[in-house]
C-alpha cells in the first residue's frame, strides 16, 4: 500500500507547531524557574537581614554595657540619673496600659448598660403580652381543649377550632420563650456590669496608687538633677560633661553605620528623594538650631524642638528601628535606618513606643516628648544623619506653613 508524503506546506506548519510546543514549554519552565529562584532570593534576603539585625543587637549591647560601666566609675550621679529615669518611664508606661484599660472598660460599661436599658423596655413589654395570655388561659380553665370538643357538633368546626387552639398554644409557649430568654440577659448582663464595674474600680485604684509612685520617682529626678548641676558649676566641667556624652552618641552612631551599611530597606520613596518633602517629628518650636553654638567649642549637631510632655514624635519617613534604648545625655532615644546611609535621631522621649527591629512608616508614633537625659523642660532632640555625619534637618523637612 503506497501512502503518499505530507506536502511541503503541512510539513512545514508541522515542525513550527512543534517548535512553538516546545518554545512555551520552555518558558514556562524558566518562568517557574526563576519565580522559585525569586523566592529563594527573597527568603535568603530576609535571613540574612535578620541576621544582620541580631549581630547589630549585639554589637550595640556590648557597646551600651561598656559605656555604663565607664559612666558608673566616673561618674556615679550620671548612673543614679539613668535609673531614675528608666524607672520612671517604666512606671509611666504602666499608667499609659491602665489609662487605656479603663477607657475600654468605660466603653464597654456604656454599652452594658445601654443594653440593659433596651432590655428593660423590652421586659416591661414582654410582661404585660404575657400577663394577658395568662389572663385568658386561667378564665378558659385548664381543660380548653375537652371544653372546646364538647360544646362543637359539627367535625369540621371541631377540627378548626382545634387546629386554631394549637397554633394559638404555640403562640403561647413562644411568648413565654422569648420573655424567659429576655430576663435571662437580664441576669447575665447584671453578672457582666458587676464583673466590669470590678475591674474599673480596681484600675483607677492601681492608677492612684501608679500615679503616687511617679509623683516620687520624679521628685528624685529632680533632686539628682539638682546635685548634677551644682557638680557641673562650672563651663569647663558643662563642657566635658557635653564632650562625654557627645562621644558616647558618635561611639553608636559609628557601630551602626558599621553594621547597616548592606541593610536592604525596600521603599519606593527613597529617602534621598524626599528632599524638602519630610513631615516634622512633633509640632513645636526650634529651639537650638543645626550648626549653632552649644557651648564655647561644641555646636549642635541637630535641632531641639521645643514640645509639649507626652506628645507624639513620629517618624519622618519609612524605615527600621535600629537603636530603641537609654544614652547618657539624650535619655530614651530613637534610632531609625532609612536605607542608602541615612538615619534619623529622636531623643529625650518619656517612654518609647518601638523597639530594635520594628518597621516604621511616615507620620506613626514611635515615642513621646519627654525630658530624659537631664532635661530642666520638655523637647525633642532631632538629628538626620547621613553615612554617619550630621546633617541640617532644615532642607530635608517641609516648610512650616
Amino acid at each position: 500500500m503506497f501512502i503518499k508524503p505530507p506536502d511541503r506546506t503541512t510539513f512545514g506548519l508541522a515542525v513550527f507547531v512543534t517548535l512553538i510546543i516546545f518554545v512555551c514549554g520552555g518558558v514556562s519552565t524558566l518562568n517557574a524557574d526563576l519565580t522559585i529562584n525569586n523566592t529563594t532570593n527573597n527568603t535568603t534576603n530576609n535571613d540574612n537581614q535578620e541576621k544582620r539585625l541580631k549581630t547589630l543587637k549585639k554589637e550595640i549591647s556590648r557597646l551600651q554595657k561598656q559605656l555604663r560601666r565607664t559612666d558608673n566609675k566616673r561618674d556615679k550621679l550620671a548612673a543614679q540619673l539613668r535609673q531614675a529615669e528608666l524607672t520612671a518611664a517604666d512606671t509611666q508606661l504602666i499608667l499609659d496600659k491602665l489609662q487605656v484599660k479603663i477607657t475600654v472598660i468605660n466603653s464597654e460599661l456604656n454599652a452594658l448598660t445601654e443594653r440593659q436599658k433596651k432590655l428593660s423596655v423590652k421586659k416591661q413589654q414582654q410582661a404585660i403580652v404575657v400577663g394577658r395570655e395568662l389572663n385568658a388561659a386561667y378564665r378558659l380553665g385548664q381543660q380548653e381543649p375537652l371544653k372546646l370538643f364538647f360544646n362543637l357538633e359539627n367535625p369540621d368546626d371541631i377540627s378548626r377550632t382545634l387546629k386554631y387552639y394549637e397554633y394559638m398554644l404555640e403562640a403561647r409557649t413562644t411568648i413565654l420563650v422569648e420573655y424567659k430568654t429576655t430576663l435571662d440577659e437580664i441576669a447575665e448582663l447584671g453578672v457582666n456590669l458587676l464583673e466590669k464595674k470590678a475591674i474599673h474600680k480596681e484600675s483607677q485604684a492601681r492608677v492612684i496608687e501608679s500615679s503616687a509612685v511617679l509623683k516620687k520617682q520624679l521628685e528624685e529626678r529632680k533632686q539628682l538633677l539638682s546635685v548634677i548641676g551644682k557638680q557641673l558649676n562650672s563651663d569647663n566641667k558643662r563642657l566635658k560633661n557635653l564632650q562625654v556624652e557627645q562621644n558616647q552618641l558618635e561611639q553608636i552612631i559609628a557601630k551602626l553605620n558599621e553594621n547597616i551599611q548592606r541593610a536592604f530597606i525596600p521603599n519606593d520613596a527613597p529617602f534621598v528623594e524626599q528632599r524638602g518633602k519630610l513631615p516634622w517629628p512633633v509640632q513645636g518650636r526650634i529651639r537650638n538650631r543645626f550648626g549653632s553654638l552649644r557651648n564655647a567649642n561644641l555646636k549642635w549637631s541637630g535641632w531641639l524642638l521645643d514640645a509639649k510632655q507626652a506628645s507624639s514624635v513620629n517618624a519622618i519617613h519609612y524605615g527600621r528601628v535600629v537603636f530603641s534604648d537609654y544614652l547618657r545625655g539624650h535619655g530614651l532615644m530613637l534610632i531609625v535606618d532609612h536605607g542608602e546611609g541615612y538615619l534619623s535621631l529622636y531623643a529625650h522621649n518619656q517612654v518609647l513606643l518601638k523597639e530594635t527591629g520594628d518597621w516604621v512608616s511616615a507620620g506613626e508614633n514611635i515615642a513621646r516628648v519627654g525630658d530624659t537625659g537631664g532635661l530642666q523642660k520638655s523637647a525633642l532632640y532631632f538629628e538626620i544623619r547621613h553615612k554617619g555625619k550630621a546633617i541640617d534637618p532644615k532642607p530635608w523637612l517641609k516648610p512650616k506653613a
